[in-house]
Protein backbone atom coordinates (compact mmCIF):
# COMPACT_ATOMS: atom_id res chain seq x y z
CA UNK A 1 0.00 0.00 0.00
CA UNK A 2 1.47 3.61 -0.81
CA UNK A 3 2.47 5.55 1.77
CA UNK A 4 -0.18 7.88 1.15
CA UNK A 5 -3.05 5.70 1.07
CA UNK A 6 -1.91 4.52 4.24
CA UNK A 7 -1.77 7.18 6.49
CA UNK A 8 -5.21 7.76 5.32
CA UNK A 9 -5.95 4.64 6.16
CA UNK A 10 -4.99 5.13 9.58
CA UNK A 11 -4.92 8.80 10.33
CA UNK A 12 -5.79 8.27 13.96
CA UNK A 13 -2.52 6.41 14.68
CA UNK A 14 -0.78 9.17 12.26
CA UNK A 15 -2.54 12.12 14.19
CA UNK A 16 -1.93 10.14 17.84
CA UNK A 17 1.52 10.06 17.25
CA UNK A 18 2.19 13.69 16.04
CA UNK A 19 0.56 14.71 18.61
CA UNK A 20 3.27 12.87 21.12
CA UNK A 21 5.90 14.27 18.87
CA UNK A 22 4.79 17.49 19.17
CA UNK A 23 3.95 17.37 22.85
CA UNK A 24 7.75 16.54 23.48
CA UNK A 25 9.43 19.14 21.24
CA UNK A 26 7.08 22.13 23.02
CA UNK A 27 8.05 20.87 26.15
CA UNK A 28 11.43 20.35 25.32
CA UNK A 29 11.77 23.48 23.39
CA UNK A 30 9.90 25.86 26.20
CA UNK A 31 11.73 24.32 29.52
CA UNK A 32 15.14 22.86 29.41
CA UNK A 33 14.82 20.51 32.47
CA UNK A 34 13.07 17.95 29.77
CA UNK A 35 16.66 17.48 28.49
CA UNK A 36 18.29 17.30 31.89
CA UNK A 37 18.15 14.11 33.70
CA UNK A 38 18.45 15.30 37.22
CA UNK A 39 15.52 17.56 36.07
CA UNK A 40 13.21 14.97 34.88
CA UNK A 41 10.90 14.36 38.45
CA UNK A 42 10.44 17.83 38.26
CA UNK A 43 9.84 18.21 34.54
CA UNK A 44 7.28 15.65 34.52
CA UNK A 45 5.50 16.66 37.74
CA UNK A 46 5.08 20.12 36.52
CA UNK A 47 4.27 19.48 33.19
CA UNK A 48 0.96 16.62 34.03
CA UNK A 49 2.76 13.64 34.73
CA UNK A 50 0.27 10.85 37.01
CA UNK A 51 1.60 11.29 40.42
CA UNK A 52 -1.13 9.54 42.47
CA UNK A 53 -1.01 11.67 45.58
CA UNK A 54 -1.35 14.83 42.89
CA UNK A 55 -4.44 13.24 40.74
CA UNK A 56 -6.33 11.79 43.61
CA UNK A 57 -6.30 14.59 45.65
CA UNK A 58 -8.01 16.80 42.27
CA UNK A 59 -5.99 17.36 40.07
CA UNK A 60 -7.83 14.72 37.77
CA UNK A 61 -6.64 16.28 34.35
CA UNK A 62 -3.03 14.47 34.73
CA UNK A 63 -5.15 11.02 33.77
CA UNK A 64 -5.16 12.84 31.09
CA UNK A 65 -1.83 14.52 30.33
CA UNK A 66 0.67 12.52 31.84
CA UNK A 67 -0.42 10.02 28.66
CA UNK A 68 1.24 12.36 26.04
CA UNK A 69 4.52 13.05 28.50
CA UNK A 70 7.49 10.95 27.97
CA UNK A 71 10.90 10.39 29.62
CA UNK A 72 13.20 11.52 26.77
CA UNK A 73 13.57 11.12 23.03
CA UNK A 74 14.13 7.10 23.37
CA UNK A 75 10.89 5.96 25.81
CA UNK A 76 8.70 8.32 22.69
CA UNK A 77 10.77 6.52 20.27
CA UNK A 78 9.60 3.03 21.40
CA UNK A 79 6.05 3.60 22.01
CA UNK A 80 5.10 5.26 19.10
CA UNK A 81 7.09 2.59 16.98
CA UNK A 82 4.95 0.26 19.16
CA UNK A 83 1.43 2.33 18.51
CA UNK A 84 2.32 2.33 14.59
CA UNK A 85 2.69 -1.35 14.65
CA UNK A 86 -0.42 -1.91 15.83
CA UNK A 87 -2.36 1.04 14.88
CA UNK A 88 -1.92 0.51 11.38
CA UNK A 89 -3.49 -2.74 11.51
CA UNK A 90 -5.92 -2.28 14.24
CA UNK A 91 -7.42 1.21 12.62
CA UNK A 92 -8.04 -0.33 9.51
CA UNK A 93 -10.11 -2.73 11.18
CA UNK A 94 -12.17 -0.94 13.05
CA UNK A 95 -13.96 2.57 12.28
CA UNK A 96 -11.31 5.64 13.20
CA UNK A 97 -13.65 7.39 16.03
CA UNK A 98 -13.99 3.93 17.44
CA UNK A 99 -9.92 3.24 17.56
CA UNK A 100 -9.35 6.73 18.97
CA UNK A 101 -12.15 6.18 21.50
CA UNK A 102 -10.70 2.61 22.47
CA UNK A 103 -6.94 4.65 22.29
CA UNK A 104 -7.99 7.34 25.02
CA UNK A 105 -10.54 5.55 27.10
CA UNK A 106 -7.95 2.36 27.55
CA UNK A 107 -5.33 5.65 28.53
CA UNK A 108 -7.36 7.10 31.04
CA UNK A 109 -8.09 3.92 32.69
CA UNK A 110 -4.48 3.21 32.86
CA UNK A 111 -3.75 6.19 34.96
CA UNK A 112 -6.74 6.18 36.86
CA UNK A 113 -5.25 2.31 38.27
CA UNK A 114 -2.06 3.40 38.87
CA UNK A 115 -3.48 6.38 40.46
CA UNK A 116 -5.46 4.28 43.08
CA UNK A 117 -2.50 0.92 42.93
CA UNK A 118 -0.07 3.89 43.93
CA UNK A 119 -2.00 6.38 46.16
CA UNK A 120 0.08 5.63 49.00
CA UNK A 121 3.44 5.81 47.56
CA UNK A 122 5.88 8.76 45.67
CA UNK A 123 5.30 7.63 42.35
CA UNK A 124 5.85 9.58 38.93
CA UNK A 125 4.25 7.56 35.76
CA UNK A 126 3.65 8.68 32.22
CA UNK A 127 3.68 7.61 28.87
CA UNK A 128 1.18 6.37 26.53
CA UNK A 129 2.05 2.51 27.31
CA UNK A 130 -1.28 2.33 29.38
CA UNK A 131 -3.49 3.80 25.68
CA UNK A 132 -0.96 1.41 23.61
CA UNK A 133 -2.02 -1.92 26.19
CA UNK A 134 -5.49 -0.69 25.16
CA UNK A 135 -5.06 -0.82 21.36
CA UNK A 136 -3.31 -4.08 22.02
CA UNK A 137 -6.05 -5.78 24.08
CA UNK A 138 -8.42 -4.66 21.64
CA UNK A 139 -6.01 -6.11 18.31
CA UNK A 140 -5.98 -9.31 20.54
CA UNK A 141 -9.81 -9.21 21.10
CA UNK A 142 -10.45 -8.84 17.14
CA UNK A 143 -7.61 -10.82 16.03
CA UNK A 144 -9.05 -14.22 18.01
CA UNK A 145 -12.52 -13.31 16.86
CA UNK A 146 -11.60 -13.02 12.81
CA UNK A 147 -9.61 -15.86 12.95
CA UNK A 148 -12.69 -18.20 14.41
CA UNK A 149 -14.59 -16.64 12.04
CA UNK A 150 -12.06 -17.49 9.17
CA UNK A 151 -11.33 -14.20 8.06
CA UNK A 152 -7.81 -12.13 7.44
CA UNK A 153 -6.82 -11.59 11.33
CA UNK A 154 -4.04 -9.02 13.05
CA UNK A 155 -0.55 -10.81 12.06
CA UNK A 156 0.56 -12.27 15.78
CA UNK A 157 4.02 -10.78 14.63
CA UNK A 158 2.60 -7.04 14.55
CA UNK A 159 1.20 -7.85 18.27
CA UNK A 160 4.73 -9.49 19.59
CA UNK A 161 6.65 -6.65 18.28
CA UNK A 162 4.02 -3.94 19.93
CA UNK A 163 4.80 -6.26 23.36
CA UNK A 164 8.47 -5.61 23.29
CA UNK A 165 8.60 -2.33 22.64
CA UNK A 166 5.84 -1.29 25.05
CA UNK A 167 6.99 -3.54 28.26
CA UNK A 168 10.59 -2.92 27.21
CA UNK A 169 10.19 0.86 27.10
CA UNK A 170 8.52 0.04 30.54
CA UNK A 171 11.54 -2.04 32.19
CA UNK A 172 13.97 1.15 30.65
CA UNK A 173 11.87 3.59 32.19
CA UNK A 174 10.39 2.09 35.65
CA UNK A 175 7.49 -0.45 34.88
CA UNK A 176 3.98 1.25 35.64
CA UNK A 177 2.25 -2.34 35.60
CA UNK A 178 -0.67 -1.30 36.69
CA UNK A 179 -1.49 1.11 33.83
CA UNK A 180 -0.24 -1.84 31.28
CA UNK A 181 -3.21 -4.29 33.31
CA UNK A 182 -5.80 -1.52 33.60
CA UNK A 183 -5.10 -0.08 29.55
CA UNK A 184 -4.86 -3.97 28.50
CA UNK A 185 -8.85 -4.43 30.24
CA UNK A 186 -10.00 -1.68 29.23
CA UNK A 187 -9.18 -2.01 25.48
CA UNK A 188 -10.38 -5.95 25.40
CA UNK A 189 -13.78 -4.88 26.85
CA UNK A 190 -14.21 -2.12 24.57
CA UNK A 191 -12.91 -4.23 21.54
CA UNK A 192 -16.24 -6.63 22.59
CA UNK A 193 -18.44 -4.00 22.19
CA UNK A 194 -17.18 -2.88 19.28
CA UNK A 195 -17.70 -6.44 17.81
CA UNK A 196 -21.24 -6.28 18.94
CA UNK A 197 -22.24 -3.53 17.88
CA UNK A 198 -20.76 -4.27 14.05
CA UNK A 199 -23.80 -6.80 14.20
CA UNK A 200 -26.38 -4.42 14.54
CA UNK A 201 -27.35 -1.39 11.31
CA UNK A 202 -25.49 1.41 11.30
CA UNK A 203 -27.59 3.55 13.25
CA UNK A 204 -28.01 1.38 16.20
CA UNK A 205 -24.10 0.60 16.22
CA UNK A 206 -23.84 3.96 16.66
CA UNK A 207 -25.85 4.16 19.41
CA UNK A 208 -24.21 1.49 20.38
CA UNK A 209 -20.47 2.66 20.41
CA UNK A 210 -21.64 6.39 21.52
CA UNK A 211 -23.62 4.76 24.80
CA UNK A 212 -20.33 2.71 25.55
CA UNK A 213 -17.58 5.93 25.36
CA UNK A 214 -20.15 7.98 27.36
CA UNK A 215 -20.95 5.42 30.19
CA UNK A 216 -17.31 4.26 30.39
CA UNK A 217 -16.08 8.03 31.03
CA UNK A 218 -18.49 8.41 33.41
CA UNK A 219 -17.57 5.47 35.21
CA UNK A 220 -13.96 6.57 35.05
CA UNK A 221 -15.15 9.72 36.42
CA UNK A 222 -17.17 8.52 39.06
CA UNK A 223 -14.50 6.06 40.38
CA UNK A 224 -11.97 9.49 40.32
CA UNK A 225 -14.26 11.37 42.43
CA UNK A 226 -15.09 8.63 44.81
CA UNK A 227 -11.67 8.30 46.26
CA UNK A 228 -10.82 11.79 46.03
CA UNK A 229 -8.46 12.47 49.09
CA UNK A 230 -9.44 15.72 50.63
CA UNK A 231 -6.94 15.00 53.59
CA UNK A 232 -4.15 14.41 51.16
CA UNK A 233 -5.49 17.88 49.45
CA UNK A 234 -4.84 19.62 52.40
CA UNK A 235 -1.35 18.15 52.88
CA UNK A 236 -0.02 18.68 49.44
CA UNK A 237 -2.09 22.74 49.48
CA UNK A 238 -0.26 23.26 52.93
CA UNK A 239 2.79 21.92 51.77
CA UNK A 240 3.33 24.49 48.92
CA UNK A 241 1.84 27.47 51.17
CA UNK A 242 5.17 26.40 53.22
CA UNK A 243 7.29 26.09 50.26
CA UNK A 244 6.44 29.30 49.21
CA UNK A 245 6.96 31.43 52.81
CA UNK A 246 9.90 29.82 52.59
CA UNK A 247 11.15 31.33 49.50
CA UNK A 248 9.61 34.31 50.98
CA UNK A 249 12.47 34.25 53.54
CA UNK A 250 9.39 33.83 56.12
CA UNK A 251 10.85 30.61 57.63
CA UNK A 252 14.51 31.51 58.03
CA UNK A 253 17.41 31.45 56.34
CA UNK A 254 18.04 27.87 55.02
CA UNK A 255 14.64 28.33 52.42
CA UNK A 256 15.01 31.99 50.91
CA UNK A 257 15.85 32.94 47.88
CA UNK A 258 19.03 34.56 47.37
CA UNK A 259 19.24 38.01 48.91
CA UNK A 260 15.67 38.15 49.68
CA UNK A 261 16.37 38.60 53.89
CA UNK A 262 18.76 41.58 52.81
CA UNK A 263 16.57 42.93 50.91
CA UNK A 264 13.97 42.46 53.29
CA UNK A 265 16.47 44.35 55.97
CA UNK A 266 16.49 47.77 53.81
CA UNK A 267 13.09 47.78 53.34
CA UNK A 268 12.49 47.46 57.07
CA UNK A 269 15.09 50.24 57.69
CA UNK A 270 13.06 52.53 54.77
CA UNK A 271 9.98 52.23 56.65
CA UNK A 272 11.10 52.70 60.14
CA UNK A 273 12.88 56.24 58.73
CA UNK A 274 9.65 56.91 56.82
CA UNK A 275 7.69 56.21 60.18
CA UNK A 276 10.14 57.85 62.54
CA UNK A 277 10.31 61.17 60.23
CA UNK A 278 6.71 61.36 59.78
CA UNK A 279 7.23 61.22 56.21
CA UNK A 280 3.97 59.91 53.84
CA UNK A 281 6.23 57.54 51.94
CA UNK A 282 9.31 55.66 52.33
CA UNK A 283 12.47 56.05 50.44
CA UNK A 284 12.80 52.65 48.82
CA UNK A 285 15.22 53.45 45.91
CA UNK A 286 18.21 52.66 47.87
CA UNK A 287 17.19 49.47 48.37
CA UNK A 288 17.83 48.40 44.74
CA UNK A 289 21.19 47.97 43.43
CA UNK A 290 20.56 47.71 39.72
CA UNK A 291 23.98 45.51 39.24
CA UNK A 292 23.31 42.50 41.70
CA UNK A 293 22.36 39.68 39.47
CA UNK A 294 20.52 38.19 42.56
CA UNK A 295 18.48 41.53 43.35
CA UNK A 296 17.65 41.17 39.29
CA UNK A 297 15.95 37.72 40.09
CA UNK A 298 14.33 38.89 42.82
CA UNK A 299 12.72 41.62 40.60
CA UNK A 300 11.51 39.40 38.56
CA UNK A 301 10.41 36.32 40.33
CA UNK A 302 9.79 37.32 43.84
CA UNK A 303 6.53 39.22 42.88
CA UNK A 304 5.26 36.29 41.03
CA UNK A 305 5.54 34.39 44.47
CA UNK A 306 3.65 37.01 46.53
CA UNK A 307 1.11 36.60 44.19
CA UNK A 308 1.76 32.62 44.50
CA UNK A 309 1.21 33.26 48.13
CA UNK A 310 -2.45 35.11 48.10
CA UNK A 311 -3.58 32.31 45.98
CA UNK A 312 -2.62 29.37 48.21
CA UNK A 313 -3.79 31.58 51.33
CA UNK A 314 -7.12 31.72 49.40
CA UNK A 315 -7.89 28.37 48.55
CA UNK A 316 -6.33 27.55 51.74
CA UNK A 317 -9.33 29.95 53.33
CA UNK A 318 -11.32 27.23 51.89
CA UNK A 319 -10.56 24.29 53.26
CA UNK A 320 -9.47 25.65 56.99
CA UNK A 321 -12.74 27.23 58.20
CA UNK A 322 -11.77 27.86 62.00
CA UNK A 323 -11.65 31.59 62.94
CA UNK A 324 -7.83 31.67 63.84
CA UNK A 325 -7.25 30.24 60.63
CA UNK A 326 -9.36 32.80 58.86
CA UNK A 327 -7.79 35.70 60.38
CA UNK A 328 -4.23 34.14 60.11
CA UNK A 329 -4.46 33.61 56.19
CA UNK A 330 -5.80 36.76 55.90
CA UNK A 331 -2.63 38.54 57.41
CA UNK A 332 -0.59 36.29 55.42
CA UNK A 333 -2.76 37.73 52.26
CA UNK A 334 -2.18 41.83 53.15
CA UNK A 335 1.45 41.09 53.87
CA UNK A 336 2.14 39.19 50.36
CA UNK A 337 -0.20 41.96 48.80
CA UNK A 338 2.07 44.75 50.19
CA UNK A 339 5.61 43.08 49.84
CA UNK A 340 3.97 43.32 45.62
CA UNK A 341 3.52 46.94 45.98
CA UNK A 342 7.06 47.50 47.62
CA UNK A 343 8.73 45.40 44.75
CA UNK A 344 6.92 47.65 42.48
CA UNK A 345 8.20 50.94 44.60
CA UNK A 346 11.95 49.41 44.57
CA UNK A 347 12.46 47.96 41.08
CA UNK A 348 9.75 49.70 38.80
CA UNK A 349 10.06 53.33 40.54
CA UNK A 350 6.34 53.17 41.66
CA UNK A 351 5.16 55.46 44.33
CA UNK A 352 4.35 54.10 47.15
CA UNK A 353 0.98 53.74 47.82
CA UNK A 354 0.57 52.09 51.35
CA UNK A 355 0.14 53.33 54.63
CA UNK A 356 3.58 53.15 56.52
CA UNK A 357 2.33 52.57 59.77
CA UNK A 358 -0.40 49.75 58.57
CA UNK A 359 2.61 48.35 56.57
CA UNK A 360 5.04 47.81 59.73
CA UNK A 361 1.92 46.75 61.23
CA UNK A 362 1.15 44.08 59.14
CA UNK A 363 4.94 42.79 58.65
CA UNK A 364 5.06 42.82 62.42
CA UNK A 365 2.33 40.96 63.23
CA UNK A 366 2.82 38.50 60.36
CA UNK A 367 6.75 37.85 62.17
CA UNK A 368 4.83 37.08 65.19
CA UNK A 369 2.79 34.73 64.28
CA UNK A 370 5.29 32.55 62.50
CA UNK A 371 8.13 32.95 65.47
CA UNK A 372 7.69 29.78 67.74
CA UNK A 373 8.90 32.06 70.61
CA UNK A 374 6.05 34.80 70.38
CA UNK A 375 4.11 32.85 72.76
CA UNK A 376 6.29 33.30 75.33
CA UNK A 377 6.52 37.42 74.65
CA UNK A 378 2.43 37.29 74.53
CA UNK A 379 2.54 35.80 77.61
CA UNK A 380 4.90 38.31 79.51
CA UNK A 381 2.28 41.60 78.11
CA UNK A 382 3.99 42.77 74.64
CA UNK A 383 2.13 44.71 73.11
CA UNK A 384 1.91 44.56 69.56
CA UNK A 385 -1.09 46.35 68.60
CA UNK A 386 -3.48 43.61 68.63
CA UNK A 387 -5.57 41.58 70.82
CA UNK A 388 -2.53 38.68 71.94
CA UNK A 389 -5.60 36.18 72.70
CA UNK A 390 -6.24 36.42 68.85
CA UNK A 391 -3.09 36.91 67.76
CA UNK A 392 -2.43 33.67 70.04
CA UNK A 393 -5.16 31.97 68.62
CA UNK A 394 -4.02 33.17 65.27
CA UNK A 395 -0.24 31.64 65.64
CA UNK A 396 -1.70 28.13 66.76
CA UNK A 397 -3.75 27.61 63.49
CA UNK A 398 -0.79 28.75 61.60
CA UNK A 399 1.58 26.37 63.11
CA UNK A 400 -1.10 23.95 62.65
CA UNK A 401 -1.10 24.22 58.68
CA UNK A 402 2.50 24.25 58.51
CA UNK A 403 2.80 21.07 60.23
CA UNK A 404 -0.13 19.40 58.26
CA UNK A 405 1.65 18.18 55.42
CA UNK A 406 3.12 14.30 55.62
CA UNK A 407 6.28 13.08 53.97
CA UNK A 408 4.21 12.09 50.76
CA UNK A 409 3.22 15.50 50.22
CA UNK A 410 6.10 17.07 51.48
CA UNK A 411 8.24 14.71 48.72
CA UNK A 412 5.92 16.03 46.51
CA UNK A 413 6.28 19.41 46.63
CA UNK A 414 10.32 19.38 47.24
CA UNK A 415 10.52 17.31 43.35
CA UNK A 416 8.10 19.52 41.88
CA UNK A 417 10.11 22.35 41.30
CA UNK A 418 8.23 25.38 39.54
CA UNK A 419 6.42 25.19 35.87
CA UNK A 420 8.97 27.20 33.10
CA UNK A 421 7.14 29.94 33.32
CA UNK A 422 7.85 31.25 36.44
CA UNK A 423 11.83 30.13 36.57
CA UNK A 424 15.07 31.24 35.37
CA UNK A 425 16.52 28.59 33.49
Amino acid sequence: MPLIKKLFACKITFLLILSNLAVYLAAGYLDTRAFESLSQGSFLIDWGANVPALTMSGEYWRLFTSMFLHVGFLHLAVNMLALWSLGTILEARMRSPVFLGVYLLSGLCGSLVTALWHREDFFVSCGASGAILGIFGAALVYGLHDRRMGRAHVPPANLLFSLVLTFGAGFVFNVDNAAHAGGLVAGAVLAVVALFGERLRPAAQAAVLAAAAVIGAVALAAVAYSQYDRGMQEQIAAARFQDTLGKMGLLGIGRAAGNVLLLDDCIAEALSAASRDGTPAPDLRGCADPGDREQALLARFMPQWYRTCQVQAAGLRGLYPDAGAQEALATVDRYCGLQTRIYASIFQQAPADFDVKEAMQTRLVLRVLLDEGAGFLLDQGWNFGADPEKLRAQANALRDILEAPGELATAVVDESGCPYWSCAR
